[in-house]
């Protein structure tokens, strides 16, 4: 992905070239952004599940593009991004850091995967605060598309409506301590303020 700088022959000049182009037909999928120098941060931007940086409206600002810099993100085709250029690259260059991505793609993987393990043995044990603990730091690393990181999702969608099932039995009981419990545990999920709403409605 290329992100434009201000200067319109810079930009047309950063990956120019007849190297370039046979890379784009052989080896990758090139995507300009037109300069944006917009950086606020997007409204409503509360989500706990990471969606594709790609589908953003404002792609520079979330792939910490600086504005006005022209910048090279070489990411795998969900969007997730591995290398940053900021310099123009050779050629051959490019084409080494593209050989690049399979591997890191792959140790991703294994990272998530190594934590959705450890929640889904904890969500076995019905230790919902270990689970969620670990898929959040699979969250927080912000890729999406892999198989790893649909399997946190798909297992902590699950645990969610659980958790929102337990909310309600203990709302209709008035179980204040057992709220206060699960409030604790949801803390950084999206059933967080569902909870606190819970427990203030019992006060």
């Amino acid at each position: 992905m290329l992100f434009e700088g201000e200067s319109d022959a810079d930009n047309k000049a950063f990956l120019g070239g007849a190297d370039f182009e046979k890379i784009s037909k052989d080896w990758a999928v090139f995507v300009r952004f037109a300069h944006n120098p917009n950086r606020d941060k997007a409204p409503g931007d509360t989500a706990v599940v990471p969606v594709s940086r790609l589908l953003s409206d404002n792609p520079a600002r979330d792939y910490d593009v600086a504005a006005g810099k022209i910048t090279l993100v070489v990411a795998d085709w969900h969007g997730n991004a591995y290398f940053t250029l900021t310099k123009k690259p050779t050629a051959d260059d490019l084409k080494a850091t593209l050989k690049k991505v399979p591997a890191k793609m792959e140790d991703a993987e294994k990272r998530l995967q190594k934590n959705l393990d450890a929640a889904k043995t904890a969500w076995e044990k019905k230790d919902r605060a270990t689970a969620l603990k670990s898929l959040l730091k699979n969250f927080k690393e912000g890729f999406v598309g892999l198989a790893a990181q649909d399997g946190t999702t798909k297992l902590y969608h699950e645990i969610l409506d659980a958790a929102r099932a337990d909310l309600k039995t203990l709302q209709d009981k008035g179980d204040k301590a057992g709220l206060e419990k699960l409030a604790q545990e949801l803390k950084g999920t999206d059933a967080a303020k569902e909870a606190d709403e819970a427990l203030k409605g019992l006060n």
